[in-house]
């Protein structure tokens, strides 16, 4: 969540391209017309974060990045509380109508690698989807301090990346290439909309990272890393 036009510089009225934003073009150009769609596939991929963070009714969750809430329903689902965070006052608005029905949501906009508006040691567990590919290691390492104050005891965070190391092949590594290639003339034309575009790291780089702010890594599963506070 980079303060980039990628996301901030969208208006309520724009919402094809929020969800452009969100998933990219893998549900076609309109895809404002394929929502239940959306809403399943986004769904679902959450419900393998929580799975792996062990989300359970007894958590203050924060999510990272909640975006159009598709995924945050998931996590309202099994949590106690959410708080729903993003630095796109757009995908909040959205975001807050598409769960209206929720009772156990609250909705922050924050600042980017600022997370001020969280009390200290008020949270459980954070869940980022769909966040950190956006972010190099000097984010990561920021919003990991930022963790380090809202996380209780042994709070965890987990998330998902980009990982370099899948570039060079093997498994189902073809659509990762092929949105290397697709980026690359963006980047050429303007260096300055790298933050809007997938960041490359490993699991090595950002462990260290992690390490260095007071957190360990608990589990590496393909794309998905789990740590916890120490």
């Amino acid at each position: 969540m980079t303060a980039d036009k990628h996301w901030v510089g969208l208006s309520n009225e724009e919402f094809r391209d929020m969800l452009f934003a969100l998933i990219g073009f893998r549900f076609g150009h309109e895809p404002e017309t394929r929502l239940p769609e959306i809403r399943q596939e986004r769904q679902k991929y959450a419900e393998g974060f929580l799975k792996m963070a062990g989300v359970g009714p007894g958590d203050t969750v924060l999510e990272l990045g909640s975006g159009c809430g598709f995924g945050t329903r998931a996590i309202a689902q099994l949590a106690r509380q959410v708080v729903a965070c993003d630095i796109s006052d757009a995908f909040l608005s959205y975001a807050q109508q598409e769960l209206r029905e929720m009772e156990n949501i609250e909705f922050h906009h924050v600042e980017s690698r600022d997370l001020s508006a969280i009390p200290d040691n008020s949270i459980n567990k954070i869940v980022s989807i769909s966040v950190f590919i956006h972010f190099n290691l000097y984010d990561i390492f920021l919003y990991f301090n930022e963790f380090k104050r809202i996380l209780k005891h042994r709070g965890r965070v987990v998330f998902d990346f980009a990982d370099s190391h899948r570039l060079a092949g093997g498994i189902r590594s073809g659509s990762l290439i092929e949105q290397f290639l697709e980026h690359a003339p963006f980047y050429k034309e303007d260096s300055s909309s790298l933050p809007g575009l997938v960041q490359w790291n490993s699991a090595n780089g950002i462990k260290g990272a992690a390490k260095l702010a007071g957190f360990r890594l608990l589990k590496h599963r393909g794309h998905r890393l789990l740590f916890e506070l120490k």
